[in-house]
């Protein structure tokens, strides 16, 4: 429940608290170590939580792995019982699952998991949107897949926040579905990059990018969305797991944060880490002012305690 979760946090000792599942005692975490992606939405949560671990008196360190494959290995690292490690990661659901099970090593539990379900938009201006759909229609074809066919044509299209594994599964339904335009590899992490892709969506006529659903610059940047079937894509959420050991229960703070990632305040969330890595303004406005701005509006953290400048996060 959102409410008890805040009361928990509020409520927590100033430090994790780990409960041993040999034995059942419980022992005070005066350090945390969050290992994470380099996916932006991954960074941007395990932020969060350090940064609210921290208000509740605990020393945090975020080290960043390649991939969640790699997140997975390190959560096997040895540490001292006051030391305790978890992962976050954006964890894909399993195909087909009913229950919308996630697809995890059978050695890692879930310690919490985030309510927004991520799933992938085909993100375009509204000029290529409106273009894609008149050439849908103007095909004067029967068949669907000749009608996407014609609509597809001479389109770029980018894979910024597909899961590597899931790029030519992708595709390939794409083909099925008789779209087969030009497909490009790229991502989000670096600033640049992302700005990147929002100029090209903003300026270029035909292209389109492959983003998360809640992603901020489809809102910001008046952009819109394909009408393309994705029943069959990719969906995931972000999860904080640990292994299945010791270090498998952890206390109120991560669920804490991790509570009230829903879509919307995902998008909040975002939209200040950002709005921060971009901002060139004589003001301070640093990645952890824009953090601990989005936990206070989460009432998780006292706003007096917020610092910095946040007229980056004004549309």
């Amino acid at each position: 429940m959102k409410f008890s979760a805040k009361v928990c946090g509020s409520l927590a000792a100033v430090s994790l608290l780990v409960v041993g599942c040999s034995d059942g005692q419980e022992v005070d975490v005066e350090e945390l170590t969050i290992v994470t992606t380099s996916s932006v939405l991954d960074q941007a949560t395990s932020m969060a939580v350090s940064e609210y671990a921290q208000d509740q008196g605990t020393t945090v360190e975020i080290q960043d792995h390649e991939d969640s494959e790699a997140v997975y290995a390190a959560l096997e690292t040895q540490t001292a019982d006051d030391h305790a490690v978890i992962g976050i990661v954006t964890a894909q659901q399993v195909s087909d699952s009913e229950d919308q099970e996630l697809q995890l090593p059978d050695d890692v539990e879930i310690v919490s998991q985030a309510p927004a379900e991520l799933g992938l938009v085909a993100t375009a201006s509204t000029m290529t949107s409106e273009q894609f759909t008149s050439d849908q229609q103007e095909s004067n074809e029967a068949d669907e897949a000749l009608e996407l066919a014609a609509a597809c044509e001479g389109l770029t299209w980018i894979h910024a926040e597909t899961p590597a594994g899931e790029v030519d599964a992708i595709n390939a339904e794409l083909k099925d579905q008789g779209c087969a335009p030009e497909f490009e590899n790229s991502t989000g992490v670096d600033t640049d990059a992302y700005d990147e892709i929002t100029e090209r969506l903003k300026t270029e006529p035909d292209v389109v990018a492959m983003l998360y659903s809640l992603d901020p610059v489809i809102v910001d940047q008046g952009l819109t969305t394909l009408d393309v079937a994705t029943d069959n894509w990719p969906r995931s959420s972000v999860v904080a797991v640990a292994p299945d050991d010791d270090h498998a229960a952890l206390a109120q703070d991560v669920t804490a944060v991790l509570d009230e990632m829903d879509s919307e305040s995902a998008t909040e969330l975002l939209r200040g880490f950002h709005d921060s890595r971009r901002s060139v303004s004589d003001l301070d406005y640093e990645v952890d002012q824009a953090i601990r701005h989005w936990l206070a509006g989460q009432d998780l953290i006292d706003s007096d305690t917020v610092t910095g400048n946040f007229a980056g996060t004004e549309q």
